[in-house]
């Protein structure tokens, strides 16, 4: 069995330090476990069942890293761009609604004025005719 340190443990999986002992220290985890000149070591194979490996970043030379970022922090820049600018065309899409519902709404009122039925002209006063008067 191929035993390695927590500090090796921690550069293999990404995994914080504490997470590691945490993980060692779970009885499912004793029997995988061991004490090599009063270090706690863990089986590889254990370790990697739970915790899977960490390409290694240093292979890359930095340069292409940062060309990396870059290129996508101007793919991020162009996706926002574009959802901006879609934005802005659905918002005066919907001021045009907008304009277009309060002329339909004017011309509804003025129909309304129109179709009002005209009020009723009074009519002069005629004194009741008592029914016992011919």
């Amino acid at each position: 069995m191929n035993y390695i340190n927590i500090k090796e443990a921690v550069k293999a999986t990404g995994k914080s330090e504490k997470t590691i002992r945490r993980f060692l220290s779970k009885t499912e985890s004793k029997p995988f476990t061991d004490k090599i000149e009063n270090k706690l070591v863990v089986d590889v194979n254990y370790l990697f069942s739970s915790y899977p490996p960490v390409k290694s970043v240093q292979d890359e030379p930095r340069q292409k890293l940062d060309t990396d970022q870059n290129m996508s922090m101007d793919i991020d820049h162009l996706e926002l761009t574009s959802k901006l600018a879609l934005y802005e065309q659905e918002i005066r899409h919907k001021d045009q609604l907008l304009a277009e519902k309060d002329g339909r709404i004017m011309d509804l009122q003025k129909a309304m004025l129109l179709l009002e039925a005209p009020k009723k002209q009074e009519q002069p006063v005629q004194k009741k005719k008592r029914w016992w008067r011919f």
